[in-house]
């Protein structure tokens, strides 16, 4: 994960000057978080904890308010372009990749930028589809994200340190999703997943949703059950009940069996209480 911290604290470094709150979701945010457990020893809900997994993507989250403001995404775009980011033609202006050399191979690097909910916000932007931008002109757009509800709510602030890519020490403070929210949008990227070879099957989101549920230490887990409660009634939360009914009904469901499939899987893990800490937040 060295190359990707290493990435992530340009970035942050190339944005000093501006103040851009970016929240970092995905894997990597997954193993932020699972550093600084090891380094707390707060006592999580489960014990058994799978191993932090592989990944090349940083999954960058803007808030919606700032998105609409046309100066701080040039100021993003800007960085970006300073860093040598190329937009990748399939999600052109949402995901930027370089590359770097690792080891005397040549490795990749993506950063997806993304929005939650924009809610009062969209009449702010210009949308078109999955797509939002500033209104003007400016070759930067975010993906949205509208189950990742509560994302600019009382996040968790973590401390990233390490060394920026010319070797230089660094530290920053970075925002990571409360588990509620993580848990809503690995719910709605297994579902679109799990059935897309091009995707491993949806099992790395089988086994990202395990880790969020077993990584929960006591206030985040009493966070997401009266987050559970307080958006009861909302429509994305209606749909994630339906995808824990569908596939993570029990030990023969499909979101099961991909967490199983799953190379870092063990044995020991408590699968079941994992599925009725999912029930209790989410009541299906």
């Amino acid at each position: 994960m060295d190359p990707l911290t290493a990435n992530l604290l340009d970035l942050l470094f190339e944005l000093r000057e501006h103040p851009i709150p970016l929240t970092i979701g995905g894997g990597f945010g997954l193993y932020l978080k699972r550093m600084r457990l090891d380094q707390t020893r707060e006592r999580t809900l489960f014990s058994q904890l799978p191993m932090p997994r592989a990944t090349n993507d940083l999954d960058l989250f803007l808030r919606a308010e700032v998105l609409c403001d046309l100066e701080s995404m040039k100021a993003v775009a800007a960085a970006l372009d300073r860093l040598g980011y190329e937009a990748v033609p399939e999600a052109m202006y949402m995901q930027w990749k370089k590359h770097f050399e690792l080891h005397g191979q040549d490795r990749e690097i993506k950063v997806d930028l993304l929005v939650g909910p924009l809610g009062q916000f969209r009449e702010r932007l210009h949308v078109k589809g999955v797509r939002a931008r500033p209104i003007g002109p400016i070759k930067l757009h975010a993906h949205t994200v509208e189950e990742a509800i509560h994302i600019d709510e009382s996040p968790a602030v973590l401390t990233i340190s390490g060394n920026r890519s010319n070797g230089e020490p660094a530290e920053s403070q970075l925002r990571v999703p409360l588990p509620f929210t993580y848990l809503m949008m690995k719910l709605f990227a297994f579902r679109d997943r799990k059935e897309d070879e091009d995707k491993n099957l949806g099992r790395h989101h089988a086994l990202d949703l395990y880790a969020i549920v077993a990584m929960q230490v006591e206030s985040e887990y009493q966070e997401s059950l009266r987050l559970g409660n307080l958006y009861g009634k909302d429509n994305h939360v209606e749909a994630a009940r339906e995808i824990i009914s569908n596939d993570f009904a029990g030990p023969t469901s499909i979101g099961v069996i991909r967490l199983r499939e799953h190379p870092l899987f063990r044995p020991e893990f408590p699968v079941s209480d994992f599925l009725a800490v999912l029930r209790e937040i989410f009541h299906p």
